[in-house]
């Protein structure tokens, strides 16, 4: 039992009851004032016509006085109605309607007073005029039933009265007296015609209510989901750069460690080290695809290439990783097929579906990858043998972070990203994505891409083209000294004289000490200082050093910033092909 002073459910009923009233009001009022113009118009045609008749038939100064006074009230409502309707104060807008209504109502019926005098003719243009009035205001007063009766009564009860004051003036006194029971009957029936309208536009108004109450709770929603994924983004971007930093560090120094000669139990050491690093850089590279395809910075580089020569080459490298598992690994081909796509994003598609199909099935199973053509379309298959998905789970599995059967989180089988990636990357490359599964029979995904007419190979660019003399004096900018120092440990071991600098300041110290040929840079320094800027800095005082840019941060506009510099960019962990590949690289 609820006790006084405690909210329930009704009290939450009567708060939006209230709400729905002041809606209907409001837009009550603002219907009517839109009305306005129009109805100023139709009333001074007839208030024209009343002071005609009345003029005509009486030649009394009264109706001239009467049709200027009609004219002038009609402008200065048409000017000032919206205004008074408006004005703050404690009476309602509905009742200031009521009083302007009244007002008009007894303004126009003024012209009565002359109805004996007027013959038959004028007296049933006077009241046709007088009822096409009332009538009207049905449709402008619409939700407002007091205010059509203040206007529609002072207009037909006269009207009716009249015709009974008149009656004896007829040739049958029972004609004028069936007029006024004529003219009050019609106006009952304007009444009730009244009420219906009114319930008609308090639904149409509750309905509108609804609507945008739904489409405000609807536009919340959205706000806050929108909120949620930029949270998301900013969160995984500042996970990722603070572990890549320590994770980059460490990388190099096992590097470092695998340059120099080990005894046997040591090499075993740093292979373990490099094997748990490159797992773990790999799911770091996970997130960094999110980001980039969060920033929308990857653009594929489309060409034409036989699809059937990419597939042995992808089954190939993924056999050795599914013999280690106990699976077989086949490749079918019904034609060779080219298409036109980017080669590199499409291996990423595969690599990560053949990857899934693998950790799925057990040991003994099988996957099978296929090509084959239907239409226009070449229809490449992935198929498994593995667990298969629930039907009630697979509108799920293309979902950031989710996975089916892995409630402890076992790194190995990944972070739940990879066919988020698969469905961001296929929808990139125009490729249509669709997925069959069942419960212990497996799950095959198919990729559809439009056969493209083979052409020839594109010629390898030349040895000469791609390399050059190793860069020798190396500039590492990173304000943190753990990087500067593991960076100075595995590129003093690759025969570089090293030079390092915490900030674009003691960068540009050293460049107008010392000959530079490559300048590897962090991209956000400590104090707001950008590698970007240390960059363009000390290429000012060495023009012909190469510069790269190597950062942890994965947050989407740092990655459009760091496309948008032109240039090269690679992310922390560097392995030591990738930072031998910078060294022997030719000069951007």
């Amino acid at each position: 039992m609820r006790t006084r002073g405690q909210p329930g459910a009704s009290d939450a009923l009567d708060v939006d009851d209230a709400l729905l009233q002041e809606f209907v009001r409001e837009r009550s009022v603002a219907t009517w004032l839109r009305q306005i113009p129009s109805s100023m118009g139709g009333q001074l045609f007839a208030g024209l016509l009343l002071g005609t008749i009345w003029w005509v038939n009486t030649r009394t100064v009264w109706a001239l006085a009467w049709t200027a006074v009609l004219v002038a009230v009609l402008l200065l409502r048409l000017v000032f109605t919206e205004r008074i309707v408006r004005m703050p104060g404690r009476v309602p807008a509905e009742s200031r309607i009521g009083a302007l209504m009244l007002s008009q109502g007894l303004l126009v019926t003024l012209p009565l007073l002359g109805f004996g005098k007027f013959p038959a003719v004028e007296q049933a243009a006077v009241s046709i005029i007088l009822v096409a009035l009332a009538t009207a205001s049905v449709a402008t007063t619409a939700g407002f039933r007091l205010v059509f009766l203040y206007y529609a009564v002072p207009i037909l009860m006269p009207l009716a009265l009249a015709w009974a004051l008149t009656a004896s003036q007829a040739p049958s006194p029972y004609a004028g007296l069936g007029m006024a029971a004529l003219v009050l009957v019609y106006q009952t029936y304007l009444i009730g015609l009244s009420r219906q309208i009114g319930r008609v536009v308090q639904e149409a108004a509750r309905f509108r209510y609804s609507q945008e109450r739904l489409n405000q709770a609807l536009k919340q929603a959205l706000d806050t989901a929108e909120s949620s994924s930029r949270a998301k983004t900013q969160f995984l971007a500042a996970a990722s750069h603070d572990l890549r930093q320590p994770m980059h560090s460490m990388n190099v120094l096992v590097a470092a460690l695998s340059l120099k000669t080990l005894d046997k139990s040591v090499r075993e050491i740093v292979n373990m080290l490099d094997a748990v690093n490159q797992s773990m850089t790999g799911q770091l590279d996970s997130l960094l695809d999110i980001s980039k395809l969060d920033a929308g910075i990857i653009v594929p580089r489309l060409k034409t290439f036989q699809l059937d020569a990419m597939l042995r080459s992808h089954v190939l490298s993924a056999n050795p990783v599914a013999g280690e598992r106990g699976l077989s690994c086949g490749l079918s081909i019904e034609q060779p097929l080219a298409v036109r796509s980017d080669e590199s994003l499409l291996g990423r598609v595969l690599g990560n579906l053949t990857d899934n199909a693998i950790k799925f099935t057990p040991r003994g199973g099988a996957v099978t990858l296929g090509l084959r053509r239907e239409g226009n379309d070449a229809l490449i298959e992935i198929r498994d043998s593995g667990i298969g998905i629930p039907p009630e789970l697979q509108a799920r599995v293309f979902e950031e972070f989710y996975q089916i059967g892995n409630p402890q989180r076992d790194r190995t089988r990944g972070l739940g990203l990879g066919l988020s990636i698969v469905k961001r990357l296929c929808d990139l490359l125009g490729a249509r994505l669709t997925m069959h599964s069942a419960v212990g029979e497996g799950t095959r995904f198919e990729i559809r891409l439009p056969v493209a007419v083979a052409t020839e190979a594109e010629p390898a660019p030349s040895p000469a083209a791609t390399a050059s003399a190793l860069a020798r004096i190396v500039l590492v900018i990173d304000d943190e000294l753990s990087v500067r120092q593991s960076m100075r440990v595995l590129l003093e071991e690759l025969g570089c004289t090293v030079l390092d600098a915490p900030s674009t300041l003691v960068a540009q110290q050293i460049a107008t000490e010392h000959p530079i040929d490559l300048v590897l840079s962090d991209m956000r320094l400590a104090d707001g200082d950008s590698g970007l800027e240390a960059t363009r800095q000390v290429r000012l005082l060495r023009p012909d050093a190469r510069a790269v840019l190597i950062t942890g941060d994965t947050a989407p506009e740092r990655l459009r910033e760091a496309q948008a510099s032109g240039l090269p960019l690679l992310h922390k962990p560097v392995n030591l092909e990738s930072l031998i590949g910078i060294l022997d690289a030719p000069g951007n």
